[in-house]
């Protein structure tokens, strides 16, 4: 347990000080009273409207992910499944990437499915998102290649090509070499009693959740809403965009195809491995503004807004999420016991 909290507390560490590093370069030659003048300037119901939006994908991404857990054989309320992706999200704040631990975690505590199960629902919803996103990309390219192309591959395509390109033959070839080893021996686990019976029956329970999960999108009868959800989620991540673009008056101008292409750029920037994109969706949101004749330190400030305000509302909506499925927890296991005792007096 020691050694599990020591290995938490040191990848927090790691990445917070990234973050903390990436905000010190992203704030470093900005004025803050500029900044502070931009939220007095800021239009609050645009915001407001931007956090509808923000909420609307989250209860629809509940709903996406609830579609995948009816093979497993019991499907949540959408209440639970909204607290988790929203308990989700918090947890994200703390440790980058812990938020899909913590969420299959939260639903495997209100329900009858397994831990396991449940990560496998979220790989393929990861899966799903990734596509979204390299859609949106390729529709963004396309739309004015010329500019927003020429932005995208300079700035995140050519620099992921050239690290790609530069890695020397040997490291594929140890990186290739440790995948297979990898495979081999989760082939020897399964065929074999190598960890004992006990322990090696577990492993394989664990690893059949997680396949059952993988499953799951070609089991489900709902594909095609699947589909559509996952479409209507990123819509509203779309829209809400070009709500908070209305927000600030240095961006109120720029259209809906400028939204997407804002939307894109950020959602790269908060794939970097830090606490809630921290720094890394500031930096890159801002820059990318440039492409308007937007000064950084005013694209900094449409950034601050449109980060913090959700940052805000996932930390007040994960709170909220966090109490309610604390009761959830507390009435399923109550649930339980009521069960279990009329089955002994029966």
């Amino acid at each position: 347990m020691k050694s599990i909290l020591k290995s938490r507390l040191f990848n927090f560490t790691v990445f917070f000080s990234l973050a903390l590093i990436l905000l010190y370069y992203a704030f470093r030659s900005v004025n803050f009273t500029h900044i502070a003048e931009g939220f007095r300037e800021a239009n609050y119901l645009w915001i407001s409207l931007s956090l509808l939006l923000a909420l609307t994908a989250h209860i629809l991404r509940a709903i996406r992910w609830g579609y995948l857990m009816e093979p497993l054989g019991e499907k949540p309320s959408l209440g639970n499944l909204f607290a988790a992706v929203m308990f989700g999200y918090l947890a994200n704040l703390a440790l980058p990437r812990f938020g899909e631990v913590a969420k299959c975690g939260s639903v495997s505590r209100v329900s009858k499915i397994r831990f396991d199960s449940l990560v496998g629902t979220v790989v393929v919803e990861r899966a799903a998102d990734l596509a979204m996103l390299l859609i949106s990309t390729v529709i963004i390219v396309l739309i004015k290649i010329e500019t927003f192309g020429h932005y995208i591959y300079s700035k995140i395509l050519q620099p992921i090509g050239q690290k790609a390109i530069h890695i020397e033959g040997y490291k594929v070839v140890i990186i290739l070499v440790i995948s297979i080893a990898f495979l081999l021996l989760i082939w020897f686990v399964v065929k074999s009693n190598f960890f004992g019976e006990k322990l090696n029956g577990k492993i394989k329970k664990a690893l059949k959740g997680v396949l059952d999960g993988l499953k799951s999108i070609y089991k489900t009868p709902k594909v095609i809403p699947f589909i559509l959800l996952s479409l209507l989620i990123w819509v509203s991540y779309w829209l809400m965009t070009w709500a908070l673009l209305r927000a600030t008056p240095v961006t109120m101008n720029l259209t809906a195809w400028d939204a997407l292409f804002i939307m894109v750029i950020g959602s790269y920037g908060m794939v970097v491995p830090v606490q809630g994109g921290f720094g890394a969706y500031h930096i890159i949101t801002a820059s990318a503004l440039g492409l308007f004749g937007i000064t950084y330190e005013k694209g900094l400030i449409f950034a601050v807004i449109s980060h913090e305000s959700q940052t805000l509302l996932v930390i007040v909506a994960g709170i909220i999420s966090l109490v309610y499925l604390y009761l959830s927890q507390r009435k399923h296991q109550a649930g339980i016991i009521i069960n279990e005792a009329s089955l002994k007096s029966s």
